[in-house]
């Protein structure tokens, strides 16, 4: 009889322990598809206002950037691509690249500007001229507000460029 009970004893600890996996399963595919639709939301969210932003871009002729601090990558909208008339399979350039778009005569008030907001985390404005892959002179004010971390390190820094051309030279 002791043999039996215990038997029977593991036999439903068994039971017990397939029906508590089985019902953990059961919750973790309930929260993966709950958690999946959310991405799903999310994902159409970032999506349509990408879109809001690159019709407002070509529409008020700016573009948006973004320099990783790290890297020193400044990755550009498709209109700042437009804009210095770069081709998007060149990709985005490192900052020095970058800078050399400037006229030679504003290069290094840029430069300057991009190098205290990485050391200092100081924002900047200012109006310049840039030459594009076609020789083109625009041009352009030029906007940078600082990525600052916790510990107040500059991770990066955001910025626009607003196309300043009259409208018959564009």
């Amino acid at each position: 009889m002791r043999g039996y009970i215990g038997r029977m004893s593991i036999i439903y600890i068994q039971f017990f322990c397939a029906f508590a996996l089985i019902a953990t399963i059961f919750f973790v595919v309930l929260w993966l598809r709950k958690s999946q639709r959310d991405l799903q939301a999310v994902t159409l969210e970032l999506e349509r206002c990408k879109l809001t932003l690159e019709i407002s871009e070509h529409v008020g002729r700016f573009g948006s950037w973004h320099m990783n601090a790290g890297t020193r990558v400044v990755r550009w909208s498709d209109y700042i691509f437009d804009m210095h008339e770069r081709r998007h399979s060149l990709g985005h350039p490192p900052l020095e690249n970058a800078i050399d778009y400037y006229h030679r005569a504003d290069r290094l008030m840029a430069q300057s500007a991009v190098e205290k907001a990485l050391k200092k985390g100081e924002d900047f404005e200012f109006r310049a001229r840039i030459i594009t892959e076609q020789g083109n002179e625009i041009p352009v004010l030029s906007r940078g507000t600082c990525q600052i971390d916790k510990d107040g390190s500059v991770l990066g820094v955001f910025g626009c460029f607003i196309d300043l051309s009259a409208p018959e030279d564009r």
